[in-house]
């Protein structure tokens, strides 16, 4: 009985390393193949694309000024309104010349006073100067009657500058505009008291347009003088040069203003809020045609095709549409092969025929 149950385990031990062997021969299994579809393919290559940083600015007029009054008094005749076209030398507003008209009269009192008292220095020294030359007064008398003289012709020439000046003061109680250009801002109205240096209203000539920005300082260090920029605004692109490179950066933001001169036919005012397009450094994108990007479950993939030629779907992270098609930001690396034709149609694990396969 012992040696039957050997003679067993051995014959069983036998049968297993047999067929142990024989597992060891069969060869490994193929993938499964869905299907076999024709599909045009391309590998990847990364591409150098420019580079552009977008920064907030604003149109700014070139010539531009706060309009005040010389003249403390109430205003009147202002009836502009603001956005309206003046020219230049047109009456913007003027000022109550009340009080300039009573020291212009005060003025012609006095000149008319001084003008008097020339008149009697005059006779005193035509009169003394024969009694000089006859010897019948002292030298000491004849001074004083000629110092008399010089001092009335004084008087005279003061008063008569005082007239100047005060016929000159009632000049500036109307204010013309300096040069044509648009009512952009208006600070008074009709019946306000002016005082000299208040602005009253703000004149821009719409014809010379500039946009203002703050640029960072690698940003700063690579823009040159009459450089060409791109300003976007209400989906138009207007060439913009730079007319201007402030050095000294803001002590807050540490940020250099640049000013950029715009085309006379811009189409754009000053107040507006643009874009400027700066250009960066190149970098290296990677970009696949948009009939390559096929939407499942609603996420945004390609199908990249193995060594073996199977398609295997991968979702990726897509950028902004170029010239070359759509910009991969993730998901796909250089070398790589996607479908690029036909997308709808493939599935995961099918066999992709690249018959018409371009790169």
């Amino acid at each position: 009985m012992m040696i039957w149950k050997r003679t067993a385990l051995l014959s069983m031990l036998v049968l297993s390393s047999a067929s142990l062997a024989a597992c060891s021969k069969t060869p490994p299994q193929s993938p499964a193949i869905h299907q076999r579809m024709n599909a045009p393919v391309m590998q990847i290559g990364g591409k150098d694309m420019a580079a552009y940083s977008q920064i907030p600015g604003t149109v700014i007029a070139a010539q531009q000024v706060e309009i005040s009054s010389r003249l403390s008094g109430y205003i009147r005749h202002l009836d502009l309104r603001e956005g309206q076209a003046v020219k230049a030398g047109q009456l913007l507003f003027e000022v109550d010349p009340t009080d300039v008209q009573a020291q212009v009269r005060q003025a012609q009192a006095g000149l008319a006073e001084a003008q008097s008292s020339l008149n009697d220095a005059r006779s005193n020294y035509v009169r003394f100067k024969a009694l000089y030359a006859q010897q019948a007064i002292p030298e000491k008398q004849w001074d004083q009657v000629k110092s008399a003289y010089a001092m009335a012709q004084a008087r005279a020439a003061a008063a008569q500058a005082g007239i100047a000046s005060a016929q000159a003061q009632m000049r500036y109680a109307r204010v013309t505009a300096p040069f044509s250009g648009i009512i952009i801002n208006k600070q008074a109205q009709n019946g306000d008291m002016a005082s000299p240096g208040q602005p009253v209203l703000t004149l821009a000539n719409p014809g010379q347009l500039e946009v203002r920005f703050a640029a960072g300082s690698t940003l700063f260090q690579s823009l040159k003088m009459g450089q060409t920029l791109e300003v976007l605004a209400d989906g138009h692109r207007v060439p913009a040069t730079v007319l201007d490179l402030v050095s000294t950066a803001d002590p807050m933001t540490h940020a250099h203003t640049v000013k950029l001169r715009l085309p006379a036919n811009s189409h754009l005012q000053a107040g507006n809020y643009v874009t400027v397009e700066a250009p960066l450094a190149k970098r290296q994108v990677i970009t696949v045609p948009t009939s390559a990007l096929q939407d499942r479950a609603g996420i945004s993939g390609v199908f990249v095709v193995d060594a073996q030629g199977i398609a295997h779907y991968r979702m990726v992270r897509r950028g902004p549409e170029t010239s070359d098609g759509v910009e991969i930001l993730a998901g796909l690396s250089t070398g790589e092969t996607v479908v690029t034709g036909n997308v709808a149609a493939v599935n995961n694990g099918d066999q992709i025929n690249a018959g018409a396969a371009h790169g």
